[in-house]
């Protein structure tokens, strides 16, 4: 059987609490170690990663479905944005008025 280690975060976002669990570890079948998805290895690993400070972790079995779904939320957040002309007009007109407020305040 094998295991990964996921994380579940819960933030509050325009006074709604919103939470996500994000996969850590890979437990499908491209691991090339094959122990390291084994529940006792994949225990030790999570109590190293408790160890440095991360906090909410879980230790899930492989179930493919499941595990495919989280992959593909994942992968949904982590696009990246393509960044426009309309962006670059806003991103240098709040500079130039960060700077101009800045200057004025410093004399």
């Amino acid at each position: 059987m094998k295991y990964y280690i996921s994380q579940t975060i819960v933030e509050m976002v325009d006074g709604r609490l919103i939470g996500r669990e994000v996969v850590l570890t890979r437990a499908d079948s491209r691991v090339k170690d094959s122990d390291g998805t084994r529940y006792k290895n994949v225990k030790l690993f999570m109590h190293k990663m408790r160890a440095i400070g991360i906090e909410n972790l879980h230790i899930n079995k492989y179930e493919k479905k499941r595990y495919n779904r989280l992959i593909r939320e994942q992968n949904k957040r982590h696009k990246v944005k393509q960044l426009t002309m309309a962006d670059l007009a806003k991103m240098t007109e709040q500079a130039d008025k960060e700077l101009s407020d800045n200057h004025v305040g410093g004399e």
